[in-house]
């Protein structure tokens, strides 16, 4: 029959096994664990690498885009800029144009038909004519003109020419002898008044 002394160091030695299996168990678990861990932990950094990865190419597709509209929207600027010169240039030729017809045997007609306008737009009746400083030396008659507004506005008209100078390229200005109505038939304000007209059809012209 066995000894209390041996029993007691078998139980020890049971229990030693039991708690080294426990132990290694358990440090196996451990290990399991970490390594688990260390798994969802790399699984988790491409996941938010995939993420970042994204956004930055996202941002990047973006500002491109970004860069290629605002790209686009300068290009556009610079073509209207352009465009907006060329007019210009152009209204400016037209100008310098019209200052050289003023040279020209054909201008004291013109002259004349713009007062007969302006006069016909007036209604007739006593009427002032201004004109620039180099117009007023011209041969108007102005009796003839009066007498062709009377007819077409069928009141009895009277054309006196003003002291007063305008500051124009040619044509004239009329208006009533109390001055409150003023009908601007000048060259000045023709291009003025057609300005919007004349772009249009030089932009169809240009482009």
């Amino acid at each position: 029959m066995e000894s209390t002394r041996e029993i007691t160091e078998m139980i020890v030695e049971e229990a030693k096994k039991s708690a080294d299996h426990i132990l290694q168990e358990a440090e196996k678990s451990a290990a399991d664990t970490l390594k688990k861990q260390k798994l969802r932990g790399v699984q988790r950094a491409k996941e938010a690498s995939k993420i970042l990865l994204r956004k930055a190419e996202n941002e990047a597709e973006f500002n491109k885009k970004n860069s290629i509209a605002n790209s686009k929207i300068k290009a556009k600027w610079v073509i209207l800029s352009k465009k907006e010169t060329w007019i210009d240039n152009i209204l400016k030729e037209v100008k310098n144009e019209l200052k050289i017809l003023k040279q020209s045997k054909k201008y004291l007609s013109i002259l004349e038909k713009l007062i007969i306008e302006a006069g016909v737009t007036l209604g007739g009746k006593e009427l002032v004519v201004l004109l620039n400083p180099q117009d007023s030396a011209l041969p108007l008659k102005l009796g003839n003109l009066a007498k062709e507004i009377g007819e077409k506005t069928g009141f009895k008209t009277e054309l006196n020419m003003s002291k007063e100078k305008v500051e124009v390229i040619g044509g004239a200005l009329v208006k009533t002898a109390d001055g409150k109505v003023i009908m601007d038939n000048t060259f000045d304000d023709i291009l003025r008044r057609r300005e919007k007209e004349l772009r249009s059809e030089i932009a169809k012209i240009l482009f």
